[in-house]
């Protein structure tokens, strides 16, 4: 028995690995490169905006719980670039949780969770000028991430993250 369960633990450890090295292969190909920015905030940010903003619970929570936020933003439409997104998201076994298309901007939000905890979350969002992907990992629930899009402080009404409110609703 004990065997069968260091086998499970070994197998959910090297997908979350494994999808971490996907993120972490995608940022280091394209940051830095002309027409990308990359963003990434560490947690050491989260816990010192906690600190500053100590009237905001949901961030004092989400900060204990985020382990870092990375976004890439291509300011042009490369070639290649969602595809190989989406191509990779597919094999790493990420599982998509809500799509909005609103005329011609499509949003995309998938998961990787082990058991009811969400260990990454991945946004995907395209447009008519830019696209945009956007990573989470940390140890979160839904709910928590329902508040990120809540909250003022990091999901403002007019980011994608704000997005995130209306999983309550599916």
């Amino acid at each position: 028995m004990k065997r069968v369960a260091l086998i499970a633990v070994m197998i959910i450890v090297a997908n979350v690995s494994f999808g971490q090295a996907f993120i972490d292969d995608i940022f280091s190909k394209y940051a830095g490169k002309p027409g990308f920015t990359s963003v990434v905030i560490t947690p050491q940010l989260f816990q010192l905006l906690a600190l500053v903003d100590n009237n905001d619970p949901e961030l004092q929570r989400i900060s204990e719980k985020m382990k870092s936020l990375r976004i890439l933003v291509s300011e042009e439409k490369p070639i290649g670039f969602t595809e190989e997104v989406r191509s990779k998201i597919g094999k790493m076994n990420y599982i998509s949780i809500m799509e909005v298309i609103d005329g011609t901007q499509k949003v995309n939000f998938y998961v990787q969770q082990n058991g009811e905890i969400i260990t990454d979350f991945l946004l995907l969002a395209i447009d008519d000028r830019e696209e945009v992907l956007l990573s989470i990992t940390g140890n979160m629930k839904i709910n928590e991430l329902t508040e990120l899009g809540r909250s003022n402080s990091i999901g403002g009404s007019a980011s994608h993250l704000s997005l995130l409110k209306n999983l309550e609703k599916n």
